[in-house]
């Protein structure tokens, strides 16, 4: 393409102007750009002639995308690499004032990955080892001639931020494992050789900005005196943008990846209070150096309202969290006193905070990682903590939970939650008494923790402000109640905590607050404001009863006394409740005591009625949940709770209570109008009730369980309809087979029962078929429709095709389909609950030969049809698995084969029908359909062959000896499945990722025989599977792998042994000799240079390999794995190499397996030895090297000159030296 068909094109892509097909037609010409042989050059000239910035961003984002493409295969040469490095810094360096911000921060970003992809790259003129050369690692060199001026130094500290954030993180390209051991060996290196350079460099600069700062408002120069009032100095803005990115360069350092394990510090699956630093030893001096935490605290004082307090204190939230380990008692605690210090004088001077939204925002998270890291007995050794303890609550009452505040914004719930968080953890710890009483001994009344003072009072706060609040607070509701009352629930769990520490003045707070809503709800006209804090309450009530497993020996009530205190708000929750059922039934409330004990204790509920109050509803089955953990089931609490509810309410026992339970949530799933809320939560409840023998056994013998036993039809609970005719509320969130998922949860519960109430012998044959009559019903209604169709088996491909347009006249397709759906989720969890023998055998002996046939037919009409053949396939896999071993026939019946048989079947009817549809209809595009209709369904079949494997309770020999093509079909649905999806696929679902590998392990320890023949393309595909498996972080991916090739190389040699090896396995062997050799120098890789935790199992398949390869291993092995090291390195290797196989036989017998895993062991320990003693005195020759540069005389000159501004002259190189210096242990290794 010319240039100036590109220039047009990309203002019409990202210009606008262009929308729809013409849009998607522009953009698929540009896409084609970067597949031409000469891209690289195209862009240069894209990038010096280009007439506007859509160019100029187009020609870099095309480059990193080249690179991406490229950056694991030698298609670019090392000059082609470097000089376009050169050339992209010239072009920032004549260009920065002219670019785009989008255009800069793309060109930084391929600069970054340039220099992160050839890190390890050896210069082409390098001859020595010894003097190793890392042109790509000089990057500090290269940024010399960005410090005439602040625009251009401002660059470098992008480019460094840039590199930082690259090296940390993995790219989207770096996601298969072997790419992601290779940005972990460049992350390790990145760490010991630049970081804390880089670190240091930042915050010299950043220390000098204050010092000029303070010279020119007339302060004193010393870090340690802090201003006595805020001010916000205003910088010019160039020199603004040059502290900003030094301040954001530090962060980049101390959020930096210091394990290279592939986490940032922002991933949402880990948690913020969580969070350590794991710096190394060499940061030791630089963490106890307490003008570090003076530097950022003082950015507040005199850059207050700014964007610099922010970054700054979240520099502080990271020296906060520095490992435990590093420092000592003593240490710690200078640390401590000098963060507590700063927070302290924040406290006493907070408009800055609350100015700003973001600075409150990240001071709360230091407050809380404070706690995290540090121990109260710890805490209350700080100098003047009477003061700070004091300060911190006065601030947390009045701007963080005052509701009606000063603020000018409205303050973040995640901002709340970390100040609570902190509170909640140094509660929690009173139940640690004997440390706290160590620590205040032999000490005065003024180290008292203080906490019984003020901590009471945060909680009566919290809940009064709150109840107040929500009476007119619109904000505040939604922010509580929205997205399933998580905000709520978190900061309540935090609010119970401490409401223990005096819980007597907590329980008499929440029963006066109750009693008071009680009254004003049967009063009030329009309940909606009163409801609304009603809800609330009951919430709290809830949760302050779920904390009765937090024990404060030291300072609460004794536990029986605590049970007296929840007794009383049980009792005002289930008088609430016969409130909210009477209303719903359309009676009128009672005032007298045993009118209450009558409505709670008799059925009052009518099928189809509609809820009352569902928030209320909600809250309810929550307060129950929180109830049943604490005082019902296997682990049950004293009965001095039942003294109170008999007193107030009748209620004797927990037999009794539980009935009511009972009788509440089978009142929920009467209901005609449900929402999605209430069927779940209500599903849940019932299921967590019948989870442990005591819970079960006291359940069966309720009248309600019972009446529900012999009557648990559509006609008495609307939810279980098949034709889903249940009216579901209008704000109604999930999908139908979403909400019929809930059937299989609630009829496993059911299940669980039955297991007890049923033996399931010849005395319980009536009761057991009136249990499944409904099931019956419904399925012999089936089998009256299934006549209606031909029979499918007889058809060809064209003929089945036309089978969509067949319509059945007694039901419609999509009444047959709910009916479907409805059946194999019931039945699936009453199996999965059946793991006694006789119970699966008696539901087996139901299904078989009566019904079983009718789910194979289903899925030859279903076919094409996600919400149907996924839940059929998760029922057979339910169906064939071997729970407990429950599968144990009658030794005189062939029921194991005929489930293995129809199970065959099915499999085979989903390769041939299934596959074939979804290949040809599905595209890849559509993640989310392509996933539920093929992947998910392929993961099921992959569990339900390796379940019938792995079982145990079938002789698949039989098959073979009688000419049964059963098990030769469902081996042929594995080899169907992995020629239809992709190795990609394979290894991005973490689910099928697993089922694929666990079912490799077991296909290799049943069928050995049948992976080592498979056809060569297919074995080759297995073992590049296999191949990448071994570079996976998870165990049991890595121990399938190793089991696989173990068996695999023994049956390689014990069938050459025995001169009965078949062709087509030796010609596998000879065909992937060099993929064989890759594994084992990957494997020997990680044992050399990598956190190797299951060496045991990877030394069996290690042996074999190398075995396999003997004649190579000493000789071209050897010297790949030598290859890229320094002499020295080059030596202990060698050494260690030549020692490993001493004293082992070329056999793989077990014995021999064993004495090698004993040399293995031993070569990783000798290496390891050797390679740390190396680095220790690496790193101690870059101390001193480092030790003996002076501070550069030019930076201080400046820094007087410019007075009030940021100095940006500095040699640059003087504070980041190049790598000059040894690799580091884990350096990439050249193969």
């Amino acid at each position: 393409m010319e240039a100036l068909e590109i220039e047009h094109l990309c203002g019409q892509l990202y210009g606008g102007g262009v929308i729809g097909d013409q849009l998607r037609s522009v953009s698929q010409r540009l896409e084609t750009f970067v597949s031409q042989a000469n891209c690289l050059s195209q862009c240069r000239i894209l990038l010096d002639r280009a007439l506007t910035p859509y160019t100029q961003f187009f020609g870099a984002t095309t480059l990193i995308k080249y690179f991406n493409r490229t950056s694991n295969q030698p298609a670019v040469s090392f000059t082609e690499r470097f000089e376009l490095r050169k050339y992209i810094l010239e072009y920032l360096y004549k260009h920065n004032r002219s670019l785009a911000p989008f255009v800069l921060a793309e060109l930084v970003k391929l600069y970054a990955r340039l220099t992160k992809n050839s890190w390890f790259d050896l210069s082409p003129n390098t001859t020595n080892l010894n003097n190793e050369i890392y042109p790509f690692q000089t990057f500090t060199d290269d940024l010399l001639k960005f410090q005439i001026d602040p625009p251009h130094f401002s660059v470098a500290l992008q480019l460094l931020i840039a590199i930082l954030s690259e090296i940390s993180i993995p790219n989207d390209e770096e996601t298969s494992a072997r790419a992601f051991s290779k940005h972990r060996k460049i992350c390790i290196s990145f760490r010991d050789t630049k970081l804390l350079d880089i670190y240091l460099f930042a915050c010299q600069y950043l220390r000098d900005v204050i010092i000029n700062q303070k010279k020119s408002l007339g302060l004193s120069t010393e870090f340690s005196d802090y201003p006595k009032t805020i001010t916000s100095v205003q910088l010019q803005g160039d020199y603004y943008l040059v502290v900003e990115k030094l301040l954001s360069l530090g962060l980049a350092c101390l959020t930096y990846d210091y394990l290279g394990t592939g986490s940032s510090i922002h991933d949402v699956d880990i948690s913020d209070e969580n969070q350590t630093l794991q710096v190394p030893l060499a940061w030791h001096d630089h963490i106890v150096d307490g003008s570090f935490y003076q530097l950022f605290f003082s950015y507040y004082f005199l850059f207050s309202n700014t964007l610099l307090v922010p970054v700054a204190i979240s520099c502080l939230v990271q020296l906060s969290s520095v490992r435990r380990s590093l420092l000592n008692t003593n240490e710690r605690l200078v640390v401590l006193n000098h963060m507590t210090h700063g927070i302290r004088l924040i406290l006493e001077q907070a408009a800055g905070l609350l100015a700003d939204e973001k600075s409150l925002h990240e001071f709360c998270r230091l407050i809380a990682r404070l706690k995290s890291n540090t121990q109260l007995h710890e805490l209350i050794r700080i100098d003047n903590y009477p003061l700070f303890i004091e300060t911190l609550f006065r601030f947390t009452i009045d701007h963080l939970l005052s509701v009606h505040h000063h603020r000018q914004y409205h303050l973040s719930p995640n901002t709340l939650h970390y100040i609570l968080s902190f509170w909640s953890k140094i509660v929690a710890f009173l139940s640690h008494s004997s440390k706290l009483s160590e620590s205040t001994s032999s000490s005065d009344p003024s180290t008292s923790h203080l906490l019984d003072i003020y901590v009471p009072q945060i909680v009566c706060y919290y809940v009064q402000s709150r109840l107040d609040a929500l009476n007119t607070d619109d904000v505040l509701y939604m922010e509580l109640f929205d997205n399933d009352q998580t905000i709520l629930q978190q900061q309540l769990e935090m609010i119970s905590i401490m409401s223990r520490l005096d819980y007597k003045k907590t329980c008499a707070l929440l029963c006066t607050c109750f009693d008071d809503l009680a009254q004003q709800y049967q009063q009030a006209v329009n309940s909606e404001a009163v409801e609304r804090r009603f809800t609330f309450l009951i919430y709290v009530l809830g949760c302050v009863i779920g904390a009765r497993g937090v024990t404060l020996t030291s300072l609460s009530i004794p536990t029986d006394d605590q049970d007296l205190f929840d007794g009383e708000l049980v009792v005002r929750v289930l008088q609430l409740m016969t409130y909210i059922q009477q209303k719903t039934a359309g009676e009128t409330q009672t005032n007298n005591k045993n009118g209450i004990n009558i409505a709670i204790t008799t059925t009052t509920d009518k099928i189809g009625s509609t809820p009352y109050s569902e928030r209320l509803e909600l809250a309810v089955l929550f307060f129950f949940e929180q109830f049943r953990r604490q005082y019902i089931g296997d682990h049950g609490r004293s009965n001095k709770i039942y003294q109170v509810l008999f007193k107030h309410l009748g209620i004797v026992d927990e037999e009794q209570l539980l009935s009511i339970f009972i009788k509440k949530l089978f009142t929920n799933l009467q209901y005609s109008t449900i929402t999605d809320k209430l069927i779940e939560r209500t599903v849940g409840c019932f299921s967590d009730l019948s989870q442990g023998y005591q819970s079960v056994r006291r359940l069966v013998k309720l009248d309600p369980i019972q009446y529900f036993i012999n009557n648990h039809t559509q006609d008495l609970f609307p939810f279980l309809h098949h034709s889903s005719t249940t009216k579901r509320s209008n704000n109604s969130n999930i999908s139908a087979s979403s909400w019929s998922r809930l059937r299989t949860t609630f009829y496993a519960a059911v299940g669980r029962m039955l297991m007890h109430e049923f033996r399931y012998d010849e005395d319980d044959d009536d009761r057991v078929e009136a249990f499944m009559k409904p099931f019956a019903n419904h399925s012999n209604r089936l089998l009256q429709i299934f006549k209606e169709f031909p029979d499918f088996t007889a058809f060809n491909v064209a003929q089945f095709a036309t089978m969509g347009q067949f319509n059945p006249t007694m039901a419609s397709l999509d009444e047959i389909q709910s009916l479907i759906i409805g059946i194999v989720r019931d039945l699936r969890g009453l199996c999965s609950a059946f793991v006694s023998k006789q119970a699966y055998a008696s539901l087996f002996d139901w299904l078989y030969p009566s019904y079983l046939p009718l789910f194979l037919k289903a899925l030859y009409v279903f076919y094409d049809r996600s919400d149907v053949y996924n839940p059929l396939l998760k029922f057979f896999h339910e169906l064939t698995s071997n729970r407990q071993e429950r599968l144990a026939f009658d030794s005189t019946k062939p029921s194991a084969y005929l489930l293995f048989r129809e199970t065959s079947n099915l499999l085979y009817i989903f390769q041939t029908k299934t596959i074939v549809h979804v290949n040809a209809t599905i595209p890849e595009s559509d993640g989310v359909l392509f996933y539920k209709a093929k992947l998910k369904p392929i993961i099921t079949c992959l569990r339900i062959i390796r379940a019938c494997l792995i079982g145990n309770y079938v002789n698949f020999g039989v098959f073979h000896l009688y000419s049964d093509p059963c098990f030769d079909n469902c081996l042929q649905v594995f080899l169907s499945i992995l020629t239809s999806i992709k190795q990609t696929h394979l290894l991005s679902y973490p689910k099928l990722t697993i089922a694929y590998f666990t079912l490799i392990e077991t296909l290799s320890l049943v069928q050995s025989d049948f992976l080592a023949n498979l056809r060569t393309p297919l074995f080759g595909y297995v073992l590049e599977t296999i191949s990448e498996g071994f570079l996976s972080p998870d165990q049991t991916v890595q121990n399938s792998c190793c089991i696989f090739l173990d068996t695999f190389l023994s049956y390689v040699f014990r069938s050459a042994k025995k001169s009965t090896a078949p062709a087509s396995l030796m010609a596998n062997v000879n065909e992937y000799g060099n993929l064989f050799r890759q594994i084992l120098i990957n494997l020997l890789n990680g044992i050399i240079f990598a956190e190797c935790k299951n060496i045991y199992a990877v030394s069996k398949p290690l042996l074999g390999l190398i075995l396999l390869n003997e004649n190579q291993f000493f000789t071209e092995i050897k010297q790949q794995l030598l290859y890229g090291h320094t002499q020295t390195k080059q030596a202990v290797l060698s050494t260690a190499l030549d020692k490993l196989m001493t004293g082992i036989d070329r056999t793989l017998t077990q014995v021999n397996k064993e004495h090698f895993t004993q040399n293995i062991t031993q070569f990783r320990n000798d290496i390891q030895d050797s390679l740390r003693g190396m680095m220790i005195n690496n790193n101690n020759d870059l101390s001193s090297f480092m030790s003996s540069i002076p501070l550069s005389s030019s930076f201080l000159s400046t820094a007087s000159a410019i007075a009030t501004n940021v100095p940006v002259t500095i040699a640059i190189s003087t504070l980041i030296p190049s790598s000059s210096s040894a690799a580091p242990v884990e350096e990439l290794m050249t193969l």
